[in-house]
């Protein structure tokens, strides 16, 4: 008997050490977002610009060249019909007087982010405009041997969606103001939608979704702390407001866009940090796991982005060749930012993690609003080439080649062509 209780004890303990596992988090993401809010939303949180250290350019080599990839600046969310069935479970509670000043702040706040969205869905926002127009000023000022000698011609592309033309003109608007003497070129179709816009495949969609309601199932939001803060009486909201689950994740949804109307966390602040955190990561692993190199997924995530892979190899080459572009802009999406960033092998996104190593990945980092990629070329004295890349305005490694942050060409254009990351 005592032995049959010790076996059962020990099968309690690991089955406590398993839950704990998984249930742990990870210090620099619950430390981002205890610092701003607006983090936990991932890839709605606003862009951010830091500047980060700087390794001095080699002696002898000076910038002639960028190729730059960037998502869409700050948009309203997609919530199709969502505003106003959501506005319908905040109102009857407001109507029956059972809101605590916290819960009708919170209720204001879900009619502004309704009439801002002004039933546009994934509309750019001033905001998001502004980020575009700050990124190239800063390219522009950073770099300015790149536009002021040599070709004067930069190139724009863009994905179709309005707000990724509106940001390519944001960011261009801004280069000529700077520099009216820019020859600026403009595209975007369907054929460029095959380069600046490409996304997972529906089979490897409907894979993870298996793995996010795993984890959904995992991490229940605290419904009973959520209602405390904004109702009077909990227990009789729970007439007029359905599925309280449902109720946080569809205001969460909401809350998320709040920063990119350049609105403060009150929304945000109704949450628990937990429940933030298990949001956060649920974004961030479907994001993972869908666009970047993950184990399971990446190899196949990787093909749909080749010919973006073909058109900043045949550009550079050619910049090197001719010197006949100072720049090449190109505007679109996170999943396409991502997926090139792991193809390329850009330290912080191409690693091969798992579904369940990925739960760490600090996402709110790589994926923010108007998240970019650069791409920076230096010639040296007797002609040579380097290569260095930013993400995010932060200068980056790869993890496919030694040494860095400065490369020379001809290593990164073959560690892309072999694909090195399909074998790490």
């Amino acid at each position: 008997m005592r032995n049959c209780f010790a076996i059962s004890l020990l099968f309690l303990l690991c089955g406590a050490l398993n839950v704990n596992a998984q249930d742990s988090k990870n210090p620099e993401i619950v430390a981002l977002i205890h610092e701003n809010l607006h983090r936990a939303g991932v890839n709605t949180a606003p862009y951010e610009y830091h500047k980060g250290p700087e390794t001095p350019v080699p002696a002898g080599y000076k910038p002639f060249y960028i190729s730059h990839y960037g998502r869409h600046g700050s948009r309203s969310e997609w919530t199709r019909d969502n505003y106003a069935s959501l506005l319908e479970r905040w109102n009857k509670p407001a109507e029956d007087g059972n809101l605590t000043p916290e819960g009708e702040a919170a209720r204001q706040r879900v009619i502004l982010l309704a009439q801002l969205h002004d039933g546009m869905n994934g509309r750019l926002t001033p905001r998001g405009a502004i980020e575009h127009r700050q990124i190239a000023a800063r390219m522009y000022k950073k770099f300015p041997q790149v536009f002021r000698k040599g070709s004067r011609k930069v190139r724009a592309l863009s994905s179709v969606a309005p707000r990724c033309l509106v940001s390519m003109a944001a960011a261009t608007s801004e280069l000529r103001a700077l520099d009216p003497r820019l020859e600026m070129t403009w595209d975007s179709g369907e054929k460029i939608m095959l380069i600046c816009s490409t996304e997972d495949t529906k089979d490897i969609k409907q894979m993870v979704l298996a793995s996010l309601e795993e984890h959904k199932k995992a991490h229940v939001p605290d419904t009973a702390a959520f209602m405390a803060r904004i109702y009077k009486d909990p227990s009789r909201a729970r007439q007029n407001i359905g599925d309280p689950v449902a109720l946080m994740q569809d205001t969460f949804d909401i809350a998320m866009v709040s920063g990119a109307f350049d609105l403060d966390d009150t929304l945000l602040r109704i949450f628990t940090e937990d429940d933030l955190y298990w949001y956060s990561q649920r974004i961030g692993m479907n994001l993972y796991l869908r666009q970047c190199n993950s184990r399971e997924y990446g190899d196949k995530r990787m093909e749909p982005v080749q010919l973006l892979v073909d058109d900043i190899i045949s550009k550079a080459d050619a910049a090197i060749a001719t010197g006949d572009c100072a720049a090449d802009l190109r505007y679109g999406h996170e999943y396409q930012l991502l997926a090139i960033s792991s193809r390329i092998g850009v330290k912080g996104v191409a690693e091969r993690l798992d579904t369940r190593s990925c739960r760490d990945w600090p996402a709110v980092l790589r994926t923010p609003f108007a998240c970019n990629l650069q791409m920076v070329l230096y010639r040296g004295r007797k002609g040579d080439v380097l290569v260095k890349f930013y993400l995010n305005e932060q200068e980056a490694s790869l993890i496919t080649l030694e040494g860095g942050p400065y490369y020379r060409w001809e290593d990164v254009r073959e560690s892309i062509l072999r694909n090195d990351v399909k074998y790490l």
